[in-house]
């Protein structure tokens, strides 16, 4: 989340003699320190981080199916051990607070969703499906979408409401964009993540404040 430093900018009070250029070189330096000081401050929180390490590992899985000419079954391989690795790392980077706001089952729910469109994947892949072949991205948009309505609902936010409705329609519209499908499915659910990752979002739930 992103939180301002509210420190004061209040500048020095300059001389109006005539300055040589070493003392503007000093003057330059301390009005730049101050400027930067001025900037906001990030504080990722380790929800904050689950949801770039997904957005990444999203981007970059179905940047390779749009981009690369890696085998597909190389591919498949290395997209399910990216997604693995995934739920390994975003669990314990959750796990703690899920458990003190009783939301351990988001844990679940999500591990378990990208654990069945992992295996269907693979299996769609090495067994030459193509029905699974040619709705891919379909499966995943749908899996997403079906992630956040189940949050929406578990946790009342319109937040993830609305992050199943553009889930929904970027659905709607893979027919117009056949070509890019795998590019544009993947930024429209790291977009997503990353999204959460900076921005705050609603939940009725109990409220614990994170330290940054």
């Amino acid at each position: 989340m992103t939180a301002f430093d509210s420190s004061d900018l209040t500048q020095p009070h300059l001389a109006t003699e005539a300055l040589s250029m070493q003392d503007l070189n000093g003057l330059l330096k301390i009005h730049l320190q101050r400027r930067v000081s001025a900037l906001p401050s990030i504080c990722f929180t380790e929800i904050d981080q689950a949801f770039l390490v997904w957005g990444a590992l999203t981007l970059i899985i179905f940047s390779l199916a749009q981009f690369s000419a890696i085998d597909w079954n190389q591919q498949a391989i290395l997209d399910a051990g990216l997604t693995g690795m995934g739920i390994a790392t975003t669990s314990g980077l959750t796990w703690t607070l899920a458990s003190a706001e009783k939301l351990r089952w988001v844990i679940f729910l999500w591990a378990g969703l990208m654990s069945v469109a992992a295996i269907v994947t693979v299996y769609g892949i090495f067994y030459s499906s193509v029905l699974i072949l040619s709705n891919l991205c379909l499966l995943w948009l749908g899996v997403c979408a079906a992630g956040y309505g189940a949050m929406a609902v578990g946790m009342q936010s319109r937040s993830f409401t609305a992050a199943c409705l553009v889930h929904l329609a970027a659905i709607a519209g893979l027919e117009y964009a056949y070509s890019w499908q795998f590019f544009g499915s993947g930024l429209v659910m790291a977009m997503t993540l990353f999204f959460f990752s900076v921005v705050p979002w609603d939940m009725q739930a109990s409220e614990n404040d994170i330290p940054c």
